[in-house]
């Protein structure tokens, strides 16, 4: 299902630093964030040594968005940028906008190659977004995206919907188009509520042709689309579901369920590490073996269970401006 010579779309977590404290973050609602996160990022020389262009010749997009970081963070976040402007790829980035100054995102909008996106997640069209993105400056974040755009570069503005911000979201769209966005995407989140903020919640329709809970098919999302994670510590990873699993596991060591049990068997940390094996090696070792063979076995992992068979999702909606 996975290989080098097919992949079409890599997602890269650059590092385990944010600037802002989001309230449905892992970084946020798991007790053990601090052991693992602010500490550490994807080096440039080990891009530079594991991503060349000439393993990847089918690849179409490369998408700068983690489970845990802030992308634009990353202390060699131009190099990193200029390393994959001649791959013919599609480049994607994903930021909360709230950090570096306006001559520094001017500087990425002349970097960047014309084939490109960067999605500013801001959730409302005050500084009501900032309730769900705590730390964070609406007003930062305004005058970050106007000089980004003035320079060229290609928005996306990208609004979670919440009971405490949905009487902006048209304010928010017209917004947008009158800043010059490109697109404007509404989420719609399946996430549980936390004691701060209740997501708008999804309506769920009736499926004409509904999966039985005894089905034992999964057909994986990540691997339909020749997809790919890599996280900030250099693993490499099926998809972001299963990373935020990982790093929860690497600092408890808890078993919970099946996933959990293909780590405590293998010795993930060099089976599937940049540093330790090439990511050919990683996609063909024992994790990610063992992780295909669970998909028609009994004991399942749950996470692909929920996300790739019951296909329990967010609702996005995309509208171009």
């Amino acid at each position: 299902m996975w290989s080098s010579d097919t992949l079409e779309w890599i997602d890269i977590e650059l590092t385990s630093f944010c600037n802002i404290k989001c309230k449905g973050c892992f970084r946020v609602l798991s007790d053990h964030a601090d052991k693992i996160l602010n500490k550490t990022y994807l080096d440039i020389e080990t891009i530079k040594e594991k991503f060349k262009k000439e393993m990847f010749p089918q690849i179409k997009i490369i998408n700068f968005c983690g489970s845990v970081d802030e992308p634009t963070s990353h202390p060699q976040f131009f190099e990193i940028i200029k390393h994959f402007a001649d791959w013919n790829a599609h480049i994607n980035i994903a930021t909360n906008g709230s950090i570096r100054t306006k001559s520094w995102w001017e500087n990425l909008a002349k970097i960047l190659p014309p084939s490109h996106k960067v999605t500013w997640g801001i959730d409302g069209s005050d500084e009501v977004s900032e309730q769900y993105r705590e730390g964070s400056s609406f007003k930062k974040v305004r005058d970050n995206f106007r000089a980004f755009i003035a320079a060229g570069g290609r928005a996306n503005w990208q609004f979670i919907v919440f009971e405490h911000n949905e009487h902006q979201l048209e304010t928010a769209r017209q917004m947008a188009k009158e800043e010059g966005f490109k697109e404007f995407k509404t989420i719609i989140s399946h996430r549980e509520d936390t004691k701060d903020v209740k997501h708008k919640k999804v309506l769920k329709k009736s499926s004409p042709n509904p999966v039985p809970q005894d089905d034992p098919c999964i057909s994986c999302k990540y691997g339909n689309q020749k997809r790919i994670f890599v996280n900030h510590m250099g693993n490499v990873i099926p998809c972001c579901h299963l990373n935020a699993k990982m790093l929860e596991y690497s600092v408890t060591n808890k078993k919970k369920d099946k996933f959990e049990e293909i780590l405590e068997k293998s010795s993930y940390m060099t089976d599937i590490n940049l540093q330790h094996v090439s990511i050919d090696e990683a996609m063909n070792g024992r994790v990610w073996t063992a992780i295909q063979n669970s998909w028609t076995e009994d004991d399942k992992i749950k996470k692909c269970v929920s996300v790739c068979r019951d296909k329990k999702k967010d609702k996005f909606i995309k509208e171009k401006l």
